[in-house]
Formats: C-alpha cells, sequence, structure tokens
C-alpha cells in the first residue's frame, strides 16, 4: 500500500513544469516568464491583481549579482477581458533601463548601497497593442 502511494507521488511530481522546459528560451533566461498570477485584490473586491514572475530557477546562493530584467526586452502582459472577441483587449508593457552608478566594480551591491539602478517605463494599450500610452 505505501509503494503504491510513493508510485502515485513520483508520477504527479513527474509532470511538474521546470520552468526551463523550452529549449528556445533556455538560452535566455531574462526573457523568460514563468508564472501569471491573478486573483481578487484583497483591499479592492471590485479590481483584480495581476502578477508576472520572470527568470526561472534564481536562487539565494546564486548572488550578489542576480539576473535583473534585460534592457533589450519588452516584457507584456496580455490580458482578454471578453472571450467572444479575438485577441486581447489590455496590453501592459515593462522597458527596463540600467544605471551602473560605479563601473570600476561589477558587483550590483556596494557598501549596502544599490549600485546597479534599474527603472522602468509601464506603457498600456486598451485596444489590443494597437497604440501604446504611458
Amino acid at each position: 500500500m505505501a509503494s503504491c502511494a510513493f508510485a502515485a507521488l513520483t508520477a504527479t511530481a513527474a509532470l511538474a513544469s521546470s520552468h526551463r522546459e523550452a529549449p528556445m528560451i533556455a538560452d535566455d533566461p531574462l526573457a523568460d516568464n514563468v508564472d501569471l498570477y491573478a486573483f481578487r485584490s484583497p483591499d479592492a473586491s471590485n479590481t483584480i491583481t495581476i502578477i508576472a514572475t520572470y527568470v526561472p530557477l534564481q536562487l539565494p546562493q546564486g548572488g550578489p549579482n542576480y539576473y535583473s530584467f534585460g534592457e533589450n526586452i519588452r516584457y507584456e502582459v496580455h490580458i482578454d477581458n471578453d472571450a467572444t472577441k479575438p485577441g486581447d483587449e489590455i496590453v501592459y508593457r515593462f522597458t527596463f533601463n540600467r544605471t551602473n552608478e560605479d563601473p570600476s566594480t561589477f558587483f550590483n551591491i556596494r557598501l549596502g548601497k544599490q549600485n546597479l539602478k534599474t527603472t522602468y517605463k509601464l506603457e498600456r494599450s486598451i485596444d489590443g497593442g494597437a497604440n501604446f500610452q504611458w
């Protein structure tokens, strides 16, 4: 009986996503969209909170220089509010820019201060991506 339960557990675990399964995206981890979560906002029940994660399998021992968002990558979250119409009604686009404040070191954090500062621009399209505003 115990071996049967163990076999069922291993079969289920074998089907789990590794987040690195696509051969082409494995070569570009900064562009790899890992998960998307959407849930009713706890502080405003008439709104939805959306969380998108990128860069899979980044572990704490990989520091002090962790992956950051890519500067030559457009990160987009597409939302289809009306299943009766083809395409997405809303698109959020994020683009990132990094500034190295001390180029004499390769460390992202130096003397307790952030050395590699990242800023972003958020754009929104409400016509399926034809036009963006920020």
